[in-house]
């Protein structure tokens, strides 16, 4: 139940939300914010984004340096992992907007290939069980938790990426196609919770910590030289977590960057501003803290506040975009779509 009511959120949520971005070209969300309320308010909502962004990226270096250290070289060093992210999410983060965005494309057509086959390879595979997947589903008419449901809406937040990212849209910019995002949100979310129960069965599932990780390692490939899928996996796990982190470092230093209103934001910037390095280097050094401090039981605690918390601000920021769009529609003197993204850059 919790997946179905986070379907139809998510959906409603990033398509909504997508559609009054689209009214905007050329304009990020520290620019819709400074256009249409106080200057102070402004400042404290864009603060609150980069912080939602910043401790996002944070999560995920944990969850990668431990998913690295426990399947790929128990005996190295995990802070080893840790360092090897981080600098290279430091040096990709601090990019220019335009840079980033070809990366994620790039690293997208990479990683799309061995995902889509690892999905292959778990529906395929004859250990699977679909008793267990339909004793699971039965269960439809329990009443969902509202940790579920947040949790489940991520899958559908890809449309966040608008609000830093809405900047390099010319004007006249549609986004077609939306309703793509509802089929790719049932795929991915039915996939993700009943695969591994297909394998693991009803009981012991939930026993997992890093249960993808174990479900691919369940998997045998009967050709090639590589017979484990677990080593494929790591390979899909490693350049998602580079592109989130990546995302997210570099969303967040947008965002703190903005907060001062004289700020012009650029989409190229060659070379690369020291206050780049500076920001996205202090974000790498609260990923060491944040280990340092962290375990399997306090990032659980963690991750699930911060999923929560996201859902909330998600709804909040759809809610505060529907108003913008109703003040620019009620003054005729407004023209959000013209003049944002010729200023940008310059």
């Amino acid at each position: 139940m919790s997946l179905i009511i986070a379907i139809v959120c998510g959906t409603t949520v990033s398509i909504v939300t997508a559609g009054c971005f689209q009214r905007f070209p050329g304009l990020g969300l520290p620019e819709i914010f400074y256009r249409y309320f106080p200057k102070g308010l402004a400042i404290a909502l864009i603060a609150l984004t980069a912080l939602s962004w910043m401790s996002g990226g944070i999560l995920v270096v944990y969850s990668f340096t431990r998913t690295m250290g426990m399947f790929f070289n128990p005996e190295m060093n995990e802070f080893l992992f840790l360092f090897i992210m981080v600098v290279a999410c430091i040096f990709a983060g601090s990019r220019s907007s335009r840079s980033v965005q070809f990366s994620l494309e790039i690293l997208l057509l990479l990683t799309a290939p061995l995902g889509l086959f690892i999905l292959y390879k778990a529906v395929t595979d004859h250990w699977v069980s679909w008793d267990a997947m339909r004793v699971v589903a039965g269960y439809v008419h329990q009443a969902p938790t509202f940790k579920s449901i947040a949790a489940a809406t991520f899958l559908f937040s890809g449309y966040l990426n608008l609000s830093l990212f809405n900047r390099l849209n010319p004007p006249g910019f549609k986004l077609k196609h939306r309703w793509v995002i509802p089929i790719v949100g049932v795929i991915f979310a039915f996939y993700t919770f009943f695969i591994p129960i297909g394998f693991h069965g009803t009981m012991a599932v939930e026993q997992y910590v890093f249960l993808w990780s174990i479900t691919a390692d369940s998997m045998i490939m009967q050709y090639g030289f590589v017979q484990r899928v677990l080593f494929t996996f790591l390979i899909v796990f490693s350049f998602l977590s580079l592109m989130f982190v990546m995302n997210t470092f570099h969303s967040a230093m947008e965002f703190f960057k903005s907060c001062s209103p004289r700020h012009r934001p650029k989409a190229e910037e060659m070379p690369v501003p020291k206050a780049n390095w500076i920001y996205c280097a202090v974000f790498g050094v609260l990923s060491f803290i944040y280990c340092f401090w962290a375990n399997e039981q306090k990032n659980q605690w963690a991750t699930e506040w911060w999923l929560m918390i996201r859902f909330c601000v998600e709804v909040f920021l759809m809610l505060l975009l529907l108003i913008i769009v109703f003040l620019a529609r009620k003054d005729p003197n407004v023209r959000a779509a013209k003049g944002g993204s010729a200023n940008y850059g310059k």
